[in-house]
């Protein structure tokens, strides 16, 4: 997968394709905002209810995403590298409501609509990780957004907060039950069981 090119609306396109309740976070919602800054990776805060972390499992699916290997440094962190690039998930301690309210709707070129962390939140995570030049340079730009039309937005984008809660096994086990149901799906096991119940 290394050899694909990065591409993250297809990424997210893909999240949205199956209703996947996420906030964009991270470099590329400060690109989104309309900062300079590049990244490599889509971060993403997601909700951490079964359901939305199934619709998750079936997206990555759909991506070709494989596990990126846990290098141990973040509990709240699970990482995959998808057809179209790398994908980090975070709960961010439960914040994904509060970070949800001041989000917004932004278009990002090719049909593609995110939710994406409002800018003073986007600075706060940035101070709470410990990058005070980054959450400066955040926090000036709240103070005077920019908005780049949907054309800027697209060329650019193409181009720890807590201790952890277990929230990466919760995922990588919503993972297993969809594999695990896929599984059943190709055997015919479902259908078994409807016809039966």
């Amino acid at each position: 997968m290394g050899g694909e090119p990065f591409d993250p609306i297809r990424i997210l396109a893909g999240l949205r394709s199956h209703g996947v309740n996420y906030i964009l976070i991270g470099g590329l919602a400060a690109a989104a905002h309309g900062s300079p800054i590049e990244t490599d990776d889509v971060d993403v805060c997601l909700a951490a209810d079964d359901q939305n972390l199934d619709r998750f499992g079936l997206a990555l699916l759909d991506l070709g995403a494989d596990p990126v290997p846990d290098d141990g440094g973040d509990d709240d962190r699970v990482s995959f590298m998808t057809s179209a690039g790398r994908l980090d998930c975070l709960e961010l301690g439960g914040r994904y409501s509060e970070l949800a309210w001041n989000a917004k709707d932004i278009d990002l070129g090719r049909g593609v609509v995110a939710h994406v962390a409002d800018l003073k939140d986007l600075a706060e995570l940035k101070r709470s990780s410990g990058d005070l030049s980054g959450a400066a340079h955040l926090g000036s730009l709240a103070a005077t957004p920019i908005e780049p039309d949907v054309g800027e937005r697209e060329e650019h984008l193409s181009g720890p907060v807590r201790e952890g809660n277990g929230w990466g096994t919760k995922l990588m086990k919503s993972l297993e039950r969809v594999d695990t149901w896929l599984t059943d799906l190709n055997n015919g096991d479902i259908h078994r069981r409807q016809k039966a119940s």
